[in-house]
């Protein structure tokens, strides 16, 4: 049976340092180079990111474009749909990178199952030279679906560099908002929301690098950009519950980073857990940066 054709989608911005290990790991895919659609949409770096990719796009030849202006990563996203081939889609940072058997795995999944949009799986957690972080910092969750419910909760495990989605799927839904500054929760919401499946495999699909660029420093961001899509559902009974997760979840975070802004959440971020604690403890910790 002739295998469907999957479309790679990679924004790059700065990533000098890891986007050809990430290249490699799409171009080495057991799935088959000539069943994958590589494309990769670099957003103005600054540093000699485009060099390295037009030198693999020579070699590799895949579809390679600069742009000439700073779009953002939904508006790439959006570029790249509108010109994929694929069935599906697989978009991911251009600082993580795959398992070799990734896309056998997500394939076979989503040809199985028709009601299913998404897939993700499992990924380790690996530092800035691609080296494993200790036990405690990784985390393993088992093959099941997720629904609307837990995905508003986020009480879900997805990880965007490990995705794959049907292309029909988010033409159907319209793709993303590119007023946006971060792009898949709002994704799985609109799958969910419309009444598709989210699966999640067991294996490890990917590797997820933490480094100084995408770390506890974009929290403030994070948080902001995330309680615009859950306002998207104000009228959605969970929506007071969703938002008092957010708040419980950003607030060690936020409470290192900023404490005035810490005691904004303070009231709603009171809860017996982990989150809650932590963060009192950053709150009360003398910090001569943190104001």
């Amino acid at each position: 049976m002739k295998k469907p054709i999957v479309t790679v989608l990679i924004p790059s911005y700065n990533h000098a340092l890891y986007i050809e290990q990430l290249l490699n790991s799409v171009i080495q895919q057991s799935y088959g180079y000539e069943h994958i659609e590589l494309m990769v949409i670099d957003d103005c770096s600054t540093d000699n990111s485009a060099s390295i990719i037009q030198k693999m796009a020579d070699k590799h030849n895949f579809q390679f474009i600069l742009n000439q202006k700073n779009q953002g990563i939904c508006a790439n996203i959006n570029k790249g749909i509108l010109l994929a081939k694929g069935k599906y889609i697989c978009i991911t940072g251009s600082d993580d990178y795959w398992a070799l058997d990734k896309l056998v795995l997500q394939v076979a999944l989503l040809e199985k199952n028709p009601k299913a949009a998404v897939c993700s799986g499992n990924v380790i957690r690996v530092d800035d030279k691609g080296v494993d972080l200790e036990a405690d910092k990784q985390k393993s969750s088992p093959a099941r679906i997720y629904t609307f419910k837990e995905v508003f909760l986020r009480d879900f495990p997805f990880s965007s560099t490990c995705a794959m989605i049907r292309k029909s799927v988010l033409t159907e839904l319209g793709g993303y908002d590119e007023t946006l500054k971060i792009e898949d929760y709002y994704m799985w919401l609109k799958i969910a929301a419309a009444g598709y499946e989210l699966h999640f495999l067991k294996e490890i699909l990917g590797y997820y690098r933490i480094h100084a660029t995408n770390t506890i420093h974009k929290s403030l961001i994070i948080y902001a950009e995330m309680a615009k899509i859950l306002n998207l559902y104000k009228e959605h009974p969970l929506y007071p519950a969703a938002i008092k997760r957010l708040k419980v979840v950003y607030f060690p975070q936020i409470a290192q980073l900023n404490k005035k802004k810490a005691l904004g959440l303070l009231p709603a971020a009171i809860s017996n857990t982990r989150f809650f604690y932590r963060g009192l403890y950053y709150l009360i910790k003398p910090s001569k940066s943190m104001s």
